[in-house]
């Protein structure tokens, strides 16, 4: 473990915003166990794990004394979860770039699929394409402007770093500096 890394880590954003490859990187620099909320809410082909063993599963997780988190879970959830880490990093591209990459993504998936999710997930098909951009113009005209509010708030200025660039989150990923 290295020397002052955070124990508690938070990392959101939008749908295709760099979430995963980023909280991956950021686990093995400060040797932090790894929950990707998506292994968490789907089963098996895609289906939506029951609620209640979504939230038994991530307060599980935050009940451990280290942890890296990469995504939001339930949103009721969100704001004790922010309360509890040292570190939330908050990657909030403009929507174009959001797009470009969810399109990379799908076109990635045509080949492998993501490793995070469990097995016989497959979002190769339109039906899942169209709900992703739909969930990602949504998150960006609804979740996103109460996030920077909440991120405002004085309890959390200290220890959120929003990624607005590309070169920003490079740099993370690069050194896990803030």
């Amino acid at each position: 473990m290295r020397q002052n890394a955070p124990q508690k880590v938070m990392v959101v954003g939008n749908v295709a915003a760099g979430k995963t490859r980023l909280s991956r990187r950021l686990a093995t620099l400060w040797d932090l166990p790894l929950m990707h909320i998506d292994s968490v809410q789907f089963l098996p082909g895609m289906k939506i794990r029951a609620l209640p063993e979504i939230r038994t599963a991530i307060k599980a997780i935050e009940n451990q004394e280290r942890w890296l988190i990469d995504g939001y879970g339930p949103l009721d959830m969100l704001e004790n979860r922010f309360k509890l880490a040292d570190r939330i990093i908050f990657i909030d591209f403009p929507l174009w770039r959001h797009q470009w990459w969810l399109v990379k993504r799908q076109i990635k998936n045509l080949w492998s699929r993501r490793p995070e999710l469990p097995p016989e997930c497959d979002e190769r098909n339109w039906e899942h394409t169209q709900k992703m951009f739909k969930v990602l113009k949504s998150a960006h005209k609804q979740m996103r402007p109460e996030l920077l509010r909440i991120f405002a708030r004085e309890e959390f200025k200290s220890k959120v770093l929003i990624v607005k660039t590309l070169r920003d989150w490079r740099r993370v990923y690069k050194t896990g500096s803030f």
